[in-house]
């Protein structure tokens, strides 16, 4: 297997549709895997926002967008990928595009959101309540603690659990 640095041939966005493009959510998940082993999920981020649209089966999109989740605060490009989304026909996918929204804590994303409002889906109309109201109290964990009782929490990334203690060897990794 080659590393992410170095990958074996230039993907094309037709390629990217042929792996994601699938029902069953085993060959979904295997693609997946093998193009973020072979060219790391960042570089990908640009080839996914032009695939989504052509990708026909939800099964691929929801599987792109549960990934771009922890990208959320580090590439604004997963943002607009989302505010795309929110328009999807798929609820799960919208459902991401939601979550995206909501860990990335960024203001500009509220005015997509509120749209969803008024959304014919009322699990969709919920998410993106819920979506606004982290984005508004500066705190993802409020997407899943919707009563913001501090029992939930949504660790996408090890720092956000409140309880995370760095190990001697990650504090000397950010020092360096």
């Amino acid at each position: 297997m080659n590393m992410q640095s170095e990958p074996s041939k230039i993907l094309t966005v037709e390629e990217v549709v042929s792996a994601f493009d699938d029902r069953r959510g085993w060959v979904v998940a295997s693609n997946g895997s093998k193009l973020r082993s072979e060219y790391g999920l960042c570089a990908l981020v640009p080839l996914f926002n032009e695939a989504l649209p052509k990708i026909r089966n939800a099964m691929g999109r929801i599987h792109i967008m549960f990934d771009l989740i922890p990208l959320a605060r580090r590439d604004p490009r997963v943002v607009e990928i989302a505010k795309d989304r929110l328009q999807d026909r798929s609820a799960a996918v919208r459902m991401h595009a939601c979550e995206i929204l909501a860990y990335s804590l960024r203001h500009d994303a509220i005015p997509s959101l509120e749209q969803m409002l008024a959304h014919p889906v009322a699990e969709t109309r919920v998410t993106a309540a819920a979506a606004i109201d982290a984005i508004q109290h500066q705190n993802h964990h409020f997407y899943l603690d919707r009563e913001h009782k501090g029992t939930a929490f949504w660790v996408v990334n090890p720092q956000d659990d409140p309880n995370y203690k760095p190990r001697a060897w990650q504090i000397r990794q950010e020092i360096q």
